[in-house]
């Protein structure tokens, strides 16, 4: 009686249970395996309890022939199963269908028993009454192969896999599927006397088992074993934090660099691991720590970089720390340490031959400069020296003078307004040298100590006017200025940067109408929000297979007489000191225009705006 009430509440909670996993669609083979399973020993339990339920012995034969069938088909079942789990398989080869042949086969043997007399010689449901036949044998010994195969394939998964993991689900698995094996052995050999639902009932302890492994510890979705295998070879350290700082999981990257070195290994906390560490040590878990709460209180994504000394030298790692979430409750963090030495060995490098390169295009445009100043400077020079000579003869005429009674008062303030005209020309020739000595010293200065503030347009201009006057009246050059800025615009950087790239573009301008002349027009105005500076000249213009490259390194228009620098290491200082861009295109009517476009920050342009707003009211 107790039997019966059992068999009748493991029929409804199977019945449910397989229910509910198809109502939730979507599973993968291994599932749908599963779930075949489940609904087998589902049949066979209802067969049984039919037999409770019946007298006619033609009924009792159909419904035996229904458990035999039910149990044959449900262990090659679970044959294939662990054959879909152990080999990551998502589609089942053909040939592994071919194992449902026998079992198929039996069950039709079974169910034609009364023609031939095989399977049951005298069939009875009493086991002292009952006499088998040869192929109830071959029934029974491939129950007990196919569960040793299962038995044999889940142990060898266990122990090539070698995680803790692997082995728990392991032995959920094969631990279920003993407990019918044994029953039926018990049976088998009479040890013990049980009743025909036995080993039903015991099956229900192996679709247990198997069903935890598939919807708790997702032991038969090859996605978690997949990706642990996929993370375990990358070259990426990770590591999984609990919400109370437990490392949960660690990749073979990880361990081998903090898990030996560091003593960070699975189920270690990371406050005990610190307090085991030397002194030297104990920084890159505290910085861990830190940033595990940042990212904890933030629920945000955090990056920082660290630092790890190890035999080889210092390691520079990129670490990024992402919240895990389950069912919207932070969970745990996952930590990824990305070994970045190389691209900061790479970076580096690049900014030293950056450095290099702007540094030679500097000597090269001092060396240009200091030929050009020489002609600027010795206009002024000329012109000291001729006022300082008649200053002398103005000193000895006067000293001539002096008792002279023809001399009136008229003729000494002739001589001393003379005088006074030739001082200011000479205060002017000094101001002038002075201008041009300033933006030189300027110019000389290092490029790698900028010397950052606020400077106007006007300065830029002026400087690369002055520097560049000699060359563009030797050209046969005019040269436009136009200010389109709103009054008060300031630029944000080092003055000697930019003056040294508008006066490389003014420069190009210029060799390129060399010969012919004409004019060029160097403009800056302000659009949206960013300030734009131009120059445009009247030359050749530029050929497409030089544009495309021409602000790489060793590109140049200039043949020969071109190193290719000017333009290179003028778009990096632009993009580098300034966040801006510089760019050439050609212009319909003929020659080339040149644009660096500067991005303005938010606060300079409301108070650039602010400023002619008050000059306007006040005006």
């Amino acid at each position: 009686m107790i039997i019966g009430h059992v068999l009748d509440i493991s029929v409804a909670i199977l019945a449910y249970f397989i229910v509910s996993c198809v109502l939730k669609g979507r599973l993968s083979k291994a599932q749908k395996l599963y779930l075949s399973s489940a609904a087998f020993l589902l049949i066979w339990l209802l067969a049984v309890i039919g037999m409770d339920y019946t007298e006619n012995r033609t009924t009792l034969q159909v419904l035996d022939a229904i458990t035999c069938a039910c149990s044959a088909l449900l262990i090659v079942t679970i044959l294939l199963m662990s054959l879909v789990v152990t080999q990551n398989l998502v589609q089942v080869p053909w040939y592994y269908w071919l194992l449902y042949i026998l079992p198929v086969l039996s069950s039709l043997v079974v169910f034609t028993n009364p023609l031939h007399h095989l399977f049951y010689r005298r069939f009875s449901i009493y086991a002292s009454e009952v006499q088998f036949g040869p192929l109830f044998l071959i029934s029974g010994l491939q129950y007990y192969i196919n569960s040793v195969a299962v038995l044999i394939i889940m142990f060898r998964y266990g122990t090539v896999s070698k995680t803790r993991r692997i082995w728990g689900q392991v032995s959920l698995f094969t631990g279920g599927l003993l407990v019918p094996l044994i029953t039926n052995l018990l049976a088998t050999l009479k040890i013990i006397k049980l009743p025909i639902s036995a080993t039903p009932l015991a099956f229900l302890v192996t679709i247990f088992t198997h069903g935890v492994a598939v919807y708790y510890l997702n032991f038969l979705n090859i996605k978690p074993i997949a990706l642990e295998s996929m993370v375990d070879n990358i070259s990426e350290g990770y590591m999984l934090l609990s919400s109370d700082r437990c490392i949960v999981y660690s990749n073979n990257a990880f361990d081998e660099i903090f898990g030996k070195h560091y003593k960070m290994r699975i189920d270690s906390y990371l406050h005990k691991v610190v307090e085991e560490l030397e002194e030297r040590k104990k920084d890159v878990i505290y910085n861990l720590l830190n940033f595990f709460d940042v990212c904890k209180q933030s629920v945000n994504v955090i990056s920082y970089e660290q630092a790890i000394l190890c035999e080889d030298g210092k390691i520079y790692y990129s670490v990024e720390l992402t919240p895990i979430f389950v069912r919207h409750s932070m969970a745990g963090v996952l930590v990824m340490f990305r070994d970045v030495t190389k691209l900061k060995e790479e970076m580096q490098k690049k900014q030293q031959n950056l450095s290099r390169a702007m540094e030679r295009e500097r000597l090269i445009s001092l060396g240009q400069m200091i030929g050009s100043i020489s002609h600027n400077l010795k206009t002024p020079i000329m012109a000291i020296s001729g006022g300082v000579t008649l200053l002398e003869d103005l000193v000895r005429e006067y000293e001539e003078s002096v008792g002279d009674e023809e001399v009136t008062v008229e003729d000494h303030r002739e001589i001393a307004q003379e005088m006074q005209g030739w001082l200011l020309r000479i205060k002017e020739g000094c101001a002038y040298m002075s201008d041009i000595i300033t933006t030189v010293k300027g110019m000389a200065a290092n490029l790698s100590i900028p010397s950052e503030g606020e400077f106007t347009i006007d300065e830029v201009f002026k400087r690369v006017e002055m520097f560049l006057r000699t060359k563009l009246i030797k050209n046969g050059c005019g040269l436009k200025i136009l200010n389109e800025l709103p009054e008060g615009t300031t630029l944000c950087g080092d003055v000697n940067n930019m003056v040294q790239v508008i006066n490389n573009l003014l420069d190009n301008a210029c060799d390129a109408m060399e010969g012919k002349g004409g004019g060029i027009v160097m403009k800056a105005y302000r659009e949206r929000s960013s300030v734009y500076i131009v120059v445009k000249d009247q030359g050749g213009g530029i050929s497409r297979d030089i544009q495309e490259k021409l602000f790489r390194s060793m590109c140049t228009t200039k043949g020969t007489k071109g190193t290719g620098l000017g333009l290179y290491s003028s778009a990096e200082i632009i993009r580098a000191r300034f966040g801006g861009r510089i760019w050439g295109e050609n212009n319909e009517e003929g020659g080339a225009s040149f644009y660096v476009e500067l991005p303005m920050e938010e606060e300079d342009k409301r108070d650039a705006e602010e400023q002619s707003w008050k000059r306007k009211k006040r005006f």
